[in-house]
């Protein structure tokens, strides 16, 4: 193999005619300065300076290697797109990094108010600064929202819809300041209530496919049309320093979730990062299952997807798992890609290293899942999980979960979304949970651990929840739920409640245990620590080994974790208010 050397160069988008702060269109500028430093090679800076630069259309980043795009710092470069697209979109690139600059959109994905006026086919609502009334927009989802609190509403007050967005009636003014969203069906919003109104979905502001070494430093999104950082196939993710954040008194940030990797190979690395006020998860990490089709021979197959085509390119060395329909969670065998070719637009022949024995309608699944490792990252506020684990040896600690509306964390391989694999080596460690899993998305615990669908066997392994603190929410429910679980430890744990009621929930587990944790409850006592749960398919015969005695939760001492410990950015998280100051 030849190697080719090349000197690193700059390139300053200024030289293409791109200047901050003259308002006019600055996408084409940008792209000829991308496509000069890629064409250029190895090691190659691009510059934005000072201010504020304009975008109306997804800049194109391919086959880029060692490419740096850098700003002067996320509170100093400002990049604003005024359409409903990705702001980059990168594809085949190695040791790609984007840095120190900020993205944002205008108009909104979103807007905000108080309702007015009540109809069975529409919403009238008042709108609140800085929100828009943005008029020819179709609204997507609506929920109910608590000004005071600055999160999505929670408890008894919870609610919200999802629609197909009707295709004969669009957001219009009714009167000054006053927008009407069109309904499919009646809600049950009252007037009076203050809501978030989300349009529908577009690009996401960073997506990434089939890239290696990417790294996201010092970034901030205020918004975006989708999600905030998407990658399908990356190899090697670091985030450092990457924060989506609502600005300027807005009711939310994305849209969607903060980040979400599909398909990622070797590791995810994620530090010193924040996620607050989004529009679902904070973070998401899965592969694809996919469907057996037709069986050719004893090492060739079809393979189809059931929605998204894209994560069927996995590529040639990849291990795919199989498990049958009926238990989509319990591995029966594996294989080997040695060629992948296109049948059809969903579906692939794939011929394997090895022979395989496997039925038509088996799930696929790829099984090369990477470690997932996470340092002082903060989720808040947000209308959904804080991350949702579909995924292999994951390692969190020293994070903060406040306010999530479902619970602080996920576990949840799902035939639904067709989001997998089942779990394995999950330690959550030293983290602190803050008034979790109160609202939306709210299952029986601030941690939970729910496959979907459920089954009479444990398929989920090797859980570790330790030196933690939990503070409960008036309506947390409980500190875990445990579905189909198998080896699960909780110990050393500040555990916050002022319920009486048992706080792990357990079904169809086994190998489930506690000791040397510390419970706290001021206003009652706790009986017992944990029931079974009696919901079909669950049984308490279906468990085992279940050792949670009393003495498991007497210990006394002091949070392990306290909320002054985390700083982030020379910022501190405002308990009260959930907000950030110097």
């Amino acid at each position: 193999m030849n190697y080719v050397s090349s000197e690193g160069h700059t390139f300053l988008v200024s030289d293409y005619g791109v200047y901050p702060n003259d308002d006019l269109d600055d996408t084409i500028g940008i792209q000829l300065a991308v496509n000069a430093a890629i064409k250029h090679g190895f090691a190659s800076d691009i510059i934005f300076e000072y201010g504020i630069y304009t975008i109306t259309s997804t800049i194109l980043i391919m086959n880029a290697t060692d490419l740096t795009i850098r700003g002067q710092g996320a509170d100093q470069t400002y990049l604003i797109g005024y359409n409903q697209v990705s702001m980059f979109f990168t594809q085949y690139c190695q040791a790609l990094t984007l840095t120190s600059f900020s993205i944002d959109y205008n108009p909104l994905p979103f807007t905000a108010g108080y309702v007015v006026n009540v109809d069975d086919k529409y919403l009238d609502i008042k709108v609140v600064p800085p929100h828009q009334a943005d008029i020819n927009r179709q609204v997507q989802a609506i929920l109910r929202y608590d000004p005071i609190e600055m999160r999505p509403a929670f408890g008894p007050n919870t609610y919200e819809i999802y629609q197909m967005p009707p295709t004969d009636a669009k957001t219009t003014v009714v009167s000054p300041g006053v927008l009407r969203l069109p309904l499919r069906l009646p809600s049950k919003f009252l007037k009076g209530d203050p809501i978030v109104a989300r349009y529908a979905f577009g690009g996401h502001a960073i997506y990434g496919q089939d890239v290696t070494d990417m790294t996201i430093q010092s970034i901030t999104i205020y918004t975006s049309w989708g999600m905030g950082f998407v990658t399908l196939r990356a190899r090697r993710l670091n985030i450092m320093n990457y924060q989506v954040l609502p600005q300027n008194g807005r009711w939310m940030s994305s849209i969607v979730d903060c980040m979400h990797f599909a398909d990622t190979r070797e590791y995810i690395s994620i530090s010193d990062s924040i996620c607050e006020a989004m529009g679902d998860d904070g973070l998401n990490v899965h592969a694809v299952f996919f469907l057996v089709t037709e069986i050719i021979s004893s090492n060739t197959i079809i393979i189809a997807a059931t929605n998204w085509t894209d994560p069927l390119d996995f590529g040639v060395g990849t291990t795919l798992e199989f498990s049958y329909n009926q238990q989509p969670f319990t591995i029966h065998e594996n294989g080997t890609v040695s060629s992948l070719i296109f049948n059809s637009t969903n579906s692939r022949k794939i011929i394997f290293t090895n022979s395989v024995s496997v039925n038509v309608g088996d799930w696929v699944c790829v099984a090369n899942t990477p470690l997932l490792t996470i340092r002082n990252f903060t989720v808040a506020n947000n209308r959904a999980r804080g991350v949702l684990l579909e995924t292999r040896n994951v390692d969190i600690r020293k994070s903060l979960f406040k306010r999530t509306s479902g619970p602080a964390v996920l576990i949840q391989p799902s035939i639904y979304w067709h989001e997998g694999p089942e779990a394995r080596n999950i330690s959550l460690s030293e983290n602190i949970y803050i008034d979790n899993n109160e609202g939306i998305a709210q299952e029986k615990g601030i941690i939970t651990i729910l496959p979907d669908p459920l089954q009479l066997v444990p398929v989920i392994n090797d859980i570790r929840i330790e030196s933690s603190t939990f503070y409960f929410g008036i309506y947390s429910q409980a500190l875990l739920q445990c579905d189909n679980t198998n080896l699960l430890l909780i110990r050393g744990n500040y555990i916050a409640t002022n319920s009486s009621t048992p706080f792990i929930s357990i079904c169809n587990s086994r190998n489930i245990s506690a000791e040397n944790n510390c419970v706290v409850n001021s206003e009652t006592k706790i009986d017992e620590y944990y029931s079974f749960d009696p919901t079909t398919p669950c049984s308490k015969n279906l468990s085992s080994l279940i050792d949670l005695p009393s003495s498991a939760f007497n210990s006394s001492f002091p949070p392990p974790v306290v909320l002054k410990d985390f700083f982030l950015l020379n910022r501190r998280y405002r308990l009260n208010k959930g907000q950030y100051f110097e």
